[in-house]
Parts: structure tokens; sequence; C-alpha cells
């Protein structure tokens, strides 16, 4: 039997945020944010992923 996601039909509103432009500079959420796109090496998370000849394409962990 196929698995699927979830409906949520009790949803009030969809809101589109884009939270690149809620980090405001000199705050502690932009240094994190500084420091985990720019400084920290995340190809570690990379070798999970096996799906370079067939599968669904997976969602990159380090985006956003």
């Amino acid at each position: 039997m196929p698995r699927f996601k979830a409906y949520n039909y009790d949803q009030n509103a969809m809101v589109v945020i884009n939270y690149q432009d809620q980090l405001q500079p000199d705050t502690f959420e932009h240094a994190v944010h500084y420091l985990i796109e720019h400084k920290l090496d995340l190809s570690v998370f990379h070798p999970q992923y096996r799906n370079d000849v067939t599968g669904r394409l997976a969602y990159d962990p380090a985006f956003r």
C-alpha cells in the first residue's frame, strides 16, 4: 500500500514567508545563519542520499 503525505484541511491560511528577509543584520540569528552557510562543511550529510542515478530528488539539507 503506498504511503502519502497527510493533508491538513483545517489550515486557515497559507502565508508565504521569506526567512532570508526576516534576518536582521547584527543579530544572533544572522550570525548563526552566516556560520552555517559560510563556515561549516555540511558535506558530511551527503553520503546518506543515494539518489545519484535513480530515485527522487532530495532537499539539500543546507538549503533553508
